[in-house]
C-alpha cells in the first residue's frame, strides 16, 4: 500500500466513524501522522507489516501507544542514524584483521585472539547521510558461544566471516544468526582466499534457503584483495537497516548521550529512571521503548525480568568478564560442573593461579581490562546465566553449569530394550544450546547427578517414570527412552519441555519421530501419524520396507492411550501432591488447550484444573490429609 492509498484509507475511516481500522500484510513501514486523527478508533491492526515508524515495540502496544509516541515525535525529531553490525564465525576466520582493514589499519600477521567481545566505533557516509556504525566482533572459540546470546540482536546487520582454509560451519552460524538475530541482513565474507584461492560456496543453494543472505565477498585481508568491493557494498547496505530510519527526539538522544559518556560498567533502574526524568521523559513506556533500542544497538543490555530488571549494563565486557570468570575458574576444573554460590566472591577477587593460566591459554582467553564485581551484583550475573539457561540451581546454595560437565558418559542401570523410544531430529541445524537448556528444565528430576556433556538419566519420583535423553551431535538428533510406570505419560512431559526450547529459535525445523518397535533405526514423523489418525487412515508403511504399521499402536506407543489413562494417572498424582509444582503440571502449561488422541480432543486444561479442585476440596473436607502427601 502507497503512502497516497494510506492516507485515503485513513480520510475515509475518518469519515465513517470507523471504531475498528484492518492494516494487516498491507507492506506499511510507516505510519503517518494522520493516524491520530480518527477520534473514534479504538483498534488498529498491523500484523504483518515490517514496521519502523512506529517502532514495532510501540505498535504491539495498541493505538494509544501510537497516539502517545506521535505526540511525542512533535518534539524537534531526528534520525537515528546509528546501527550495530556484528562479526560472527570460527576463531581465527580473520574477523579482527577484517574490521582492521575497514577502519583503515594495517594488517598484522601476528593479531592476537580476539578475548570475548571487541567493540569500535565507525563512521561512515550512507546515502548522502552520516552514519555511525558499532562494530561488535566477537571471539569465535566454542566455549564463547553461550554469552553470544546476551548480545545478538534484531535490527543489526550481521558479518559471517569464513575461514578459506578451512571447511566452515556455514550453515551452523547462519542459523545461529537466524534464532538469535531474527530477520536481520547477513553479508557472507570468503576470507583468506590468498591461502586457497578455490574457496567457495553453494550459493544459489544458500540463497534460497536463508532470504537474510544479503551478498557474498571473497577478501584476503593479508594482500587486501577484494577489502575496497566489501567494504563498498558494506556502507550500501547500512543505509537499508531499519534501524538507520527510525526517529528520536531530542529527549532520547540526550539519555543516550548521557549514558554513553558515563563510563561504568553498569547502573540500576533507578538511576536510569532519574535519567530519563531529567531529559523529560515521564511516561514509562517510553523509557522502556528507548531502552529496547538501546539494547539492540548496544549502548546498554537490559532484559524484563525482575531479578535482572533492576540493572542497566552498559559495559559488554564486563557482563561476558563474569561468565569467562567462573566457568574458567580454578575451583571449577575439579569441580565437575558443580558451583557453590559462596564461592562466587572468591572466584571474582582471585588471582589467576599457573593451572587456570595454562587453561586460559588453551582456550585462547584473556581479559584485556579486569573489573569488579561486588557481591551486590552477583545476583544479577546468576540470574544472567540462569535466564539463557547456562546454569541451574542445586539447591538454595549452588549451581550446576552444564557446560562444564564431564564429557563421558558414565556407567548408569538403564533398560533401553524395553523402553517406550522417541527421537526429535534437527535435519539442518541442532543448536548446541538445546540440550544444556533441557537439562536445566529437567533438573529437577536427574537421578544421583547421572548427568554428562551430551546425556542425562531422569526419574520422577511421584510416578517412578525413568528416562535416558542423550543427544547426537553429528546426527542432530535427541534420542529418549522411558520406562517404568505412566512412561507414556512422562514422555510427553520431556517431548513438549523440548518443543518449548525449540519455540524459541525462529523457523528451526525439528521432526518428532517414533521408532518402529521391531526396528528402531526405522521412525516415522509423529505429526504425521497424527495427520494419519486424523483422516481414519488405518496404517503406516516406513520407507524402504513394505511392512504395515497399525498407525494406532504406534500412536499409543507414545502416548495416552485415552481420556480415561491420563485422568487416572492425574488424580493419582494430585493425591500425592496436590499443591507441589510437579511436571504434570509443568505438562498443563506447555501442552496445547486442546490435544488430539487418536481423532478424539479434549480439553487438557479443563482436565487438570478439575482434578486439582477435587483434590482441594478433599483435602479442605480432611485438613490431616496434608500431612500425609509426601
Amino acid at each position: 500500500m502507497t503512502n497516497e492509498e494510506l492516507l485515503k484509507v485513513i480520510e475515509d475511516a475518518k469519515a465513517s466513524g470507523a471504531t475498528e481500522l484492518d492494516l494487516r500484510g498491507k507492506g506499511i513501514t510507516a505510519l503517518p501522522p494522520e493516524i491520530c486523527q480518527l477520534p473514534d478508533l479504538k483498534e488498529l491492526l498491523l500484523d504483518g507489516n515490517s514496521l519502523i515508524s512506529p517502532p514495532p515495540e510501540i505498535a504491539k502496544l495498541g493505538f494509544e501507544a501510537i497516539r502517545e509516541y506521535f505526540t511525542t515525535m512533535q518534539q524537534v525529531a531526528q534520525p537515528l542514524n546509528e546501527v550495530k553490525v556484528l562479526l560472527v564465525g570460527d576463531g581465527a576466520a580473520g574477523k579482527t584483521s577484517l574490521v582492521k582493514r575497514l577502519i583503515g589499519q594495517a594488517f598484522d600477521e601476528h593479531e592476537d585472539t580476539t578475548h570475548g567481545i571487541s567493540i569500535r566505533g565507525w563512521n561512515v557516509e550512507a546515502g548522502g547521510q552520516q552514519i555511525k556504525v558499532n562494530i561488535w566482533d566477537f571471539g569465535g572459540q566454542d566455549i564463547m558461544h553461550a554469552t553470544h546470546q546476551f548480545f545478538l540482536s534484531k535490527r543489526s546487520l550481521y558479518v559471517l566471516v569464513l575461514d578459506g582454509r578451512k571447511d566452515e560451519r556455514t550453515e551452523y552460524w547462519l542459523r545461529h544468526v537466524e534464532a538469535f538475530g531474527g530477520s536481520s541482513p547477513v553479508l557472507i565474507v570468503l576470507n583468506k582466499i590468498d591461502s586457497n584461492p578455490s574457496f567457495d560456496l553453494n550459493r544459489p543453494f544458500l540463497l534460497e534457503k536463508y532470504p537474510s543472505i544479503w551478498g557474498f565477498f571473497r577478501t584476503s585481508c593479508a594482500n587486501g584483495r577484494g577489502i575496497a568491493q566489501f567494504k563498498e557494498s558494506l556502507i550500501d547496505e547500512l543505509g537499508k537497516v531499519p534501524m538507520i530510519g527510525i526517529r528520536w527526539p531530542q529527549s532520547w538522544f540526550a539519555v543516550k548521550r548521557h549514558i554513553e559518556q558515563m563510563g561504568r560498567p553498569y547502573i540500576s533502574r533507578e538511576e536510569y529512571g532519574e535519567l530519563c526524568a531529567e531529559a523529560g521523559i515521564t511516561d514509562e513506556q517510553s523509557s522502556e521503548t528507548l531502552v529496547d533500542f538501546l539494547h539492540d544497538l548496544g549502548v546498554a543490555v537490559h532484559f524484563r525480568e525482575f531479578l535482572l530488571d533492576a540493572m542497566y549494563v552498559l559495559d559488554p565486557v564486563w557482563v561476558t568478564e563474569a561468565v569467562y570468570k567462573i566457568i574458567t575458574a580454578e575451583s571449577m576444573v575439579d569441580s565437575k560442573g558443580l558451583l557453590r554460590l559462596e564461592a562466587l566472591k572468591e572466584i571474582f577477587t582471585e588471582h589467576p593461579a599457573p593451572r587456570l593460566d595454562r587453561l586460559r591459554t588453551m582456550l585462547r582467553l584473556s581479559c584485556v581490562k579486569r573489573h569488579c564485581y561486588p557481591p551486590a551484583t552477583h545476583p544479577y550475573i546468576m540470574g544472567l546465566m540462569e535466564k539463557f539457561e547456562l546454569c541451574y540451581p542445586v539447591g538454595k546454595e549452588a549451581v550446576l553449569i552444564p557446560q562444564l560437565l564431564p564429557v563421558s558418559e558414565p556407567q548408569c542401570a538403564f533398560d533401553c530394550g524395553g523402553s517406550l523410544r522417541f527421537a526429535l531430529h534437527y535435519p539442518d541445524f541442532l543448536p548446541p544450546s538445546v540440550f544444556p537448556r533441557f537439562m536445566v528444565k529437567a533438573h529437577r528430576d536427574i537421578k544421583a547427578e547421572t548427568c554428562w556433556r551430551t546425556g542425562v538419566l531422569l526419574e520422577d519420583q511421584r510416578s517412578g517414570a525413568r528416562a535416558l535423553v542423550k543427544t547426537d551431535i553429528e546426527a542432530r538428533r535427541i534420542n529418549i527412552w522411558v520406562n517404568g510406570e505412566h512412561c507414556r505419560e512422562y514422555l510427553h512431559y520431556l517431548r513438549y519441555t523440548l518443543a518449548d526450547i525449540n519455540s524459541s529459535f525462529e523457523k528451526l525445523a525439528v521432526s518428532e519421530r517414533v521408532p518402529m518397535p521391531d526396528d528402531p533405526q526405522r521412525t516415522a514423523d509423529y505429526q504425521t501419524l497424527l495427520n494419519y489418525a486424523k483422516e481414519d487412515i488405518r496404517y503406516y508403511i516406513p520407507d524402504g520396507t513394505s511392512k504395515k504399521y497399525s498407525v494406532h499402536e504406534l500412536l499409543g506407543l507414545v502416548q495416552p492411550k485415552n481420556r480415561d489413562e491420563l485422568e487416572n494417572f492425574v488424580q493419582k498424582v494430585g493425591e500425592k501432591s496436590y499443591e507441589k509444582v510437579s511436571w504434570v503440571e509443568s505438562l498443563n502449561e506447555l501442552v496445547e488447550p486442546k490435544i488430539p488422541l487418536f481423532g478424539i480432543t479434549f480439553d487438557l486444561s479443563s482436565l487438570f484444573e478439575g482434578i486439582r479442585s477435587k483434590v482441594r476440596d478433599r483435602v479442605l473436607d480432611d485438613p490431616s490429609r496434608e500431612d500425609k502427601n509426601e
